[in-house]
């Protein structure tokens, strides 16, 4: 796989740490900020996210790349996954097909989670066109309770940095985003 795209087609319902939480920490008592906060609280989330290649509460991502790999091997740059839910790609006539579940395995426990063809089988061949192969999985550790500390606080220090008056720390942040990353994740899909 080549170019890979991520789209997220469905957000999350919870964010990892609330409103009333951030608003501890920022010393921010007043109701007037409150969407401005909850925006930014939105938006660190998704910075940290895209920092880290991992998702925190449960979202849907569709994967999408040119072509599937040329081994036997597909890795999702993304974790953690729970489930993949489908794999669907353009075949050379143009129509798109179903990749049966019977034809791969996946092993999600793994950083990266990966997908692997079944021994008997090979990967379909693909039309020439962008985003091909999609694979949609679900994604993120669960609800909030389930994020682990060090990305709630990434998430409080990257609003710290775009708040105001805030003690932000861009050091704190990245070394907090460091402790979430796993290696080989600059690694082209």
């Amino acid at each position: 796989m080549k170019h890979t795209t991520y789209t997220v087609t469905a957000e999350p319902t919870e964010e990892p740490i609330t409103l009333a939480q951030l608003k501890t920490r920022l010393r921010v008592t007043v109701t007037e900020f409150d969407t401005e906060l909850t925006e930014l609280l939105t938006a660190a989330r998704k910075q940290l996210e895209h920092d880290t290649n991992r998702r925190f509460v449960t979202q849907t991502i569709d994967i999408e790349s040119d072509s599937f790999p040329s081994g036997d091997v597909l890795e999702l740059r993304q974790a953690p996954i729970s489930a993949v839910t489908s794999i669907s790609y353009t075949d050379t006539a143009g129509d798109v097909q179903t990749f049966a579940a019977s034809n791969y395995t996946t092993d999600l426990r793994s950083t990266p989670p990966r997908v692997q063809v079944a021994e008997t089988t090979n990967w379909p061949a693909t039309d020439d066109v962008p985003n091909a192969v999609k694979v949609t999985v679900t994604a993120g550790y669960g609800a909030a309770a389930a994020v682990p500390v060090e990305a709630k606080l990434a998430i409080v220090e990257w609003c710290k940095m775009h708040w105001g008056d805030s003690d932000g720390n861009a050091t704190k942040y990245q070394n907090l985003r460091n402790k979430l990353a796993w290696s080989g994740c600059w690694k082209a899909m």
